[in-house]
């Protein structure tokens, strides 16, 4: 027991021994190829020499940053711990290499948003955590697929709704902890309920999932809507017709105003000719009031002396 202290000291060292292998600093390797760099101020994944480590914990640090292939020396990871430190983002390619990784634990960080892939590489993958982060959404491409992923933390996120498809991609998952997000029960939210109430096993609690907004949803339990619930969905507008009525919405209002000053073009060309000729019916008529009657004309005779009369000019609109 007097010696029990020196114990990491003894196993460091042994491992420091093995070929290729070299414990990094302010770390402690153990038996069954695991090294311990929990609480050590970290602020960078440490560089680890050797491909026999199964299991690293770097949890309660200050890595707020995964870069590309930051465990590249590392392919053989079946256990990655990152809680608690601070990690505000993971370059796509930053799990590249860690084909046999079952357990991820990012939880009680600062991810906002993830990049489309970055789970990819993680096939085995059996255990994700995204627990107690900002994720104000989720899409399919996030996670994509991960054939044998068995259990998804999401609790105590910001999330509002999980996208559609998400868990479409996840065929072997038996167990999604969905607690402590603010649900907004709208149509976005439709397939996640549809889910819920075919997988209630799969997802416990499900009962104490409540929707926080719209009014009318608010305090409701998810899994208690049905599809008659989204009924309304049915007619809403997707962000394609958003596009077309913003297009078509000027395009024909300018349609209707060159119509309408073309009408009004037309409609005043042919009162001001309907005025014109009116004109000039009045002119002909007041001419032949005025025209003075020849007095000779009413002593001679018609039948000797007959006098053509020209036909009044008629006015035809």
């Amino acid at each position: 027991m007097t010696f029990s202290f020196l114990l990491p000291l003894v196993v460091s060292l042994s491992l420091a021994s093995l070929p290729g292998w070299r414990c990094p600093p302010k770390c402690v390797c153990g038996q069954n190829e695991q090294v311990n760099c929990s609480r050590r101020e970290l602020h960078s994944v440490p560089r680890i020499l050797g491909p026999r480590v199964r299991v690293l914990q770097l949890g309660h640090n200050h890595i707020d940053s995964l870069p590309p292939g930051a465990f590249a020396s590392v392919p053989w990871l079946y256990s990655l711990e990152l809680q608690d430190n601070g990690l505000q983002t993971v370059h796509v390619q930053a799990f590249w290499g860690l084909r046999d990784l079952r357990i991820l634990d990012l939880s009680a960080n600062a991810l906002r948003v993830l990049e489309p892939g970055t789970f990819q590489p993680l096939r085995a993958l059996h255990i994700l955590s995204l627990a107690g982060n900002r994720l104000m959404q989720l899409e399919p491409t996030w996670l994509g697929s991960l054939p044998l992923l068995q259990n998804l933390s999401l609790q105590d996120n910001l999330l509002p709704n999980v996208g559609s498809g998400v868990l479409d991609g996840l065929p072997s998952l038996r167990e999604l902890n969905l607690h402590g997000n603010p649900w907004v029960c709208d149509c976005n939210i439709h397939s996640l309920c549809r889910w819920l109430r075919s997988h209630t096993r799969q997802a416990p609690g499900t009962e104490s999932l409540l929707c926080v907004t719209p009014d009318r949803m608010t305090l409701r339990p998810m899994a208690a809507l049905t599809d008659a619930s989204f009924n309304y969905c049915a007619h809403s507008m997707t962000p394609q017709d958003l596009v077309v009525i913003s297009v078509l919405g000027p395009l024909s209002f300018l349609a209707s105003l060159v119509g309408c000053l073309i009408l009004g073009s037309l409609l005043t060309v042919f009162r001001a000719r309907r005025r014109n000729c009116r004109n000039c019916c009045d002119c002909v008529a007041r001419c032949r009031v005025k025209r003075p009657i020849p007095q000779a004309l009413v002593l001679y005779d018609p039948s000797e002396n007959p006098v053509t009369s020209l036909p009044a000019p008629s006015c035809s609109l």
